[in-house]
């Protein structure tokens, strides 16, 4: 299944690793990417298998244990990511995302 992303979602991923690694160092900047791949690649795979989130059309993939997800569309040409956020962002950012 394709999977694309919003233009705004490699802006979050460069902006959540210089924390990470402006926080800690190299080494936690490289787990949160190695998170950051793990629901990529599971979401093609089953994408149902992931939370819905009531009204809005949008599917949440959690990271394993940093504290992000991912939200995401099934639409006829794939599979569109169109936010990347931490839990505490507000629940609405990123919704109006094409």
């Amino acid at each position: 299944m394709r999977l694309s992303f919003n233009r705004l979602v490699p802006k979050e991923l460069r902006s959540a690793l210089t924390h990470y690694h402006n926080a800690v160092g190299p080494h936690l900047a490289q787990r949160f990417y190695d998170e950051f791949e793990e629901p990529i690649a599971a979401i093609p795979r089953n994408p149902k298998r992931f939370h819905h989130l009531p009204d809005s059309g949008y599917l949440r993939a959690n990271f394993p244990t940093f504290p992000y997800h991912l939200l995401f569309r099934e639409t006829t040409e794939g599979i569109r990511v169109h936010v990347l956020r931490p839990h505490r962002r507000h629940p609405g950012y990123g919704l109006g995302r094409d």
